[in-house]
């Protein structure tokens, strides 16, 4: 099924949600075109929580070992107001996560 979707999908970027078990392994990955890059949602959205540096960068070692980490990028899950009540976060958990993945960003692509 990912080989269809993926091979078939119109699209120059995959933004992809894998921010909780819910999504699986990053084995669909493997068919993703050489010409696509793959955008990894690991920070979630819903909940105050962010991950730590180590196991941001933990996960894209593990998908950079299916997708070439020149073609991976970084970015929260979704929105942060993804439904009409809206998520309980407030404005500074949602900087921290964005300044989480800027920074996680900087470490995993500038590292050699």
């Amino acid at each position: 099924m990912a080989a269809s979707l993926f091979r078939n999908i119109r699209a120059h970027r995959l933004l992809l949600e894998y921010d909780d078990e819910r999504s699986g392994s990053f084995a669909p990955l493997s068919h993703v075109p050489e010409d696509k890059t793959v955008v990894l949602g690991l920070v979630g959205t819903k909940n105050p929580e962010t991950p730590t540096v180590k196991n941001l960068l933990d996960r894209l070692d593990e998908a950079a070992r299916i997708v070439p980490k020149e073609r991976l990028a970084i970015s929260p899950q979704c929105g942060f107001s993804t439904s009409i009540v809206g998520n309980r976060i407030t404005t500074e958990h949602q900087r921290q996560k964005l300044e989480r993945v800027v920074a996680v960003a900087r470490e995993f692509w500038s590292a050699g």
